[in-house]
């Protein structure tokens, strides 16, 4: 497992994680809080956007109600009634200079020629074919041009006109004026200064021309021209106010707040557009959400920091020592302790329990010994008394039954040495034949039963005799190998092993159905060590075993009843087809106990 795997797997990572899990709400209604000022900032854009459409609709009513006015002061003049075209030029050229708004006014004929003009017209020009003459002429009434126009001046204007009529009502002249938009978008407007900084304000109409922009440092490449952001003429042309999201020109994207208005300039309706980059007009709310996620992060990082300290100080230490604790227990150190104060949180009562758990656990085992060394006393004790009633039933076969037989043996050889019958004789053979039978079952069951040999000479003897009286009786090719005994070991230790090998040699003769058989008895380690192998069938030790328990053989757990009394053990290996090797190994000095020794006394 690598490093962050084992990090994201520990206890700490997950402490920490709840702990940002815990600003979620946070960040939500932080997120929340940013996405209700885009839409106030939009809302608002949409209300400057209506206000600054009503200036644009005032601006117009009062650029035509102004213009009405002074052409009507123009017609009304004596200069231009008495038809005097120096009077006339005089006339337009003092109020030229008085309006600045204005790049031409002057005096048109009923026939279309220019009479006077404040503005010098390189070569006479005729105007029949303007739309404000003839719309002049038509309802004998003021009447606004194509827009824009830049025929007489050269510059973007909208020109206005207004009819001179005689006493029966006839056009005797058309005055007109030429509103010159270039100077009206940098000065006579009160839009600009409405604008929010990096915004833009345009007046398109129906068609999509431009009307008017600001800002424009050069209205000349605005005005006139069809707008360029075709997805907006579109939503434009289907609702009469709105907003929508699109790319600038530039590829910027923006936001777009739309109003259509009455334009009489226009012709009819017009509409008022107001454009941001869409960067400039969340500029507030960009930045307060950064300064909030910004504080959000500081204090995120702030209480990761305590939590990586503060969670190794109150929980990992406690829960490491638990699961160092709850290691050792594992492992049979029944004496551990976590060491922890008891408090009243959760940390301190799961330490409080595992101590008590602890304790009963180690008070327990104690008892467990305590029992299990008595009953290994009883156990030793019963060997012991076992050991010695076969020793005392072996002598008594030995010493007086043996005797018993061998002078009846004697008396029956000397009855048939002396003269008899026939028929006694035969009598008397086969009572010698039963006696010699009877004394060499009473030889064997004394050697079964405990072998002089074993307490005379000692184990390496007996045990070299019984393994070759053994295969010889069974057929088996034996071989015995020991490290030369110099010492005696303590009686209960030759017994137990001998008594060991007893068994395998037996299990061998019985169920191997070997041809040849190894014993190999040696020291190592302060142990006595002992393996018994056979070229047999061999057997499933953990079936065999499991039968024994249920009492089918008590062969394998005699073997290590006796091997556990002696302090030692044993173990199997075993290759079915392939033979069997019995491993036991005994302290060279007995192990006693307390009990033992009480229980000997």
């Amino acid at each position: 497992m690598s490093l962050m795997s084992e990090f994201t797997a520990g206890l700490r990572f997950r402490l920490l994680l709840l702990g940002l899990l815990a600003c979620a709400p946070l960040l939500a209604l932080m997120l929340h809080t940013a996405g209700e000022d885009r839409r106030r900032q939009m809302f608002n854009w949409q209300q400057h956007a209506y206000r600054i459409s009503h200036i644009a609709q005032q601006e117009e009513e009062e650029i035509l109600g102004g213009t009405r006015q002074l052409l009507l002061a123009v017609a009304e003049s004596t200069a231009v009634r008495s038809g005097n075209h120096r009077a006339c030029k005089k006339l337009v050229d003092d109020l030229f200079a008085s309006y600045p708004r204005y790049a031409n006014l002057g005096v048109i004929s009923p026939a279309g020629d220019v009479l006077a003009s404040a503005l010098p017209l390189a070569a006479p020009t005729n105007q029949t074919d303007r739309r404000f003459f003839r719309r002049t002429i038509e309802t004998r009434a003021f009447a606004v041009g194509e827009f824009p126009s830049k025929r007489i001046t050269g510059k973007p204007t909208l020109d206005f006109g207004y009819p001179v009529l005689d006493a029966s009502g006839e056009v005797e002249a058309v005055v007109f004026a030429s509103l010159d938009l270039r100077w009206f978008a940098r000065f006579g407007s009160q839009i600009p200064s409405q604008l929010p900084k990096g915004s833009t304000w345009m007046e398109i109409d129906p068609s999509g021309i431009i009307l008017g922009r600001y800002p424009a440092s050069n209205p000349d490449d605005w005005l006139g021209r069809a707008l360029p952001e075709a997805q907006l003429l579109k939503t434009i042309h289907n609702s009469s106010e709105g907003a929508i999201e699109t790319a600038d020109p530039n590829g910027v994207p923006s936001y777009y707040a739309f109003v259509s208005i009455p334009s009489p300039l226009a012709g009819g309706s017009a509409a008022t557009i107001l454009s941001i980059p869409k960067q400039m007009l969340f500029a507030q709310a960009d930045h307060l959400l950064h300064r909030n996620l910004t504080w959000l992060g500081i204090a995120a990082l702030l209480a990761f920091t305590l939590g990586w300290l503060g969670s190794k100080l109150l929980i990992l230490q406690p829960v490491k020592a638990l699961v160092s604790s709850t290691a050792r227990l594992a492992a049979g150190d029944l004496t551990v302790r976590t060491g922890l104060p008891y408090a009243t949180d959760e940390l301190g009562q799961l330490a409080h329990a595992f101590d008590q758990m602890a304790q009963s656990i180690e008070d327990r085992e104690k008892e467990r010994e305590r029992a299990s060394h008595n009953l290994q006393a009883i156990s030793h004790r019963l060997v012991e008394v076992q050991e010695s009633e076969r020793r005392h039933i072996a002598r008594e076969l030995h010493d007086e039954i043996g005797q018993t037989l061998t002078s009846a043996e004697m008396n029956l050889q000397a009855a048939l040495r002396a003269p008899r019958s026939s028929a006694l004789e035969q009598r008397l053979q086969d009572s010698l034949q039963a006696v010699e039978r009877v004394l060499e079952q009473v030889h064997d069951l004394s050697l079964s039963l405990r072998p002089s040999m074993l307490d005379d000479l000692g184990l390496e003897p007996a045990l070299r005799w019984y393994t070759q009286r053994q295969a010889a009786l069974a057929g088996l090719a034996a071989e015995f190998h020991a490290e030369s005994m110099q010492d005696r070991m303590d009686p209960m230790i030759e017994t137990e092993c001998f008594r060991v090998a007893q068994e395998a040699l037996n299990n061998v003769v019985r169920h191997a159905r070997a041809h040849a058989v190894a014993v190999n008895l040696s020291r190592l380690d302060g142990q006595l060590h002992l393996r018994v192998r056979d070229n047999g069938v061999g057997f499933n030790v953990a079936v065999q075993r499991s039968q024994a328990v249920r009492g089918a053989s008590l062969g394998l757990l005699s073997m290590e009843e006796r091997a556990a009394l002696a302090g030692g053990g044993i173990e199997y290996h075993s290759v079915e087809g392939h033979g069997t090797e019995i491993h036991a190994w005994f302290p060279l000095k007995p192990k006693d106990t307390p009990a033992l020794a009480q229980f000997n006394e």
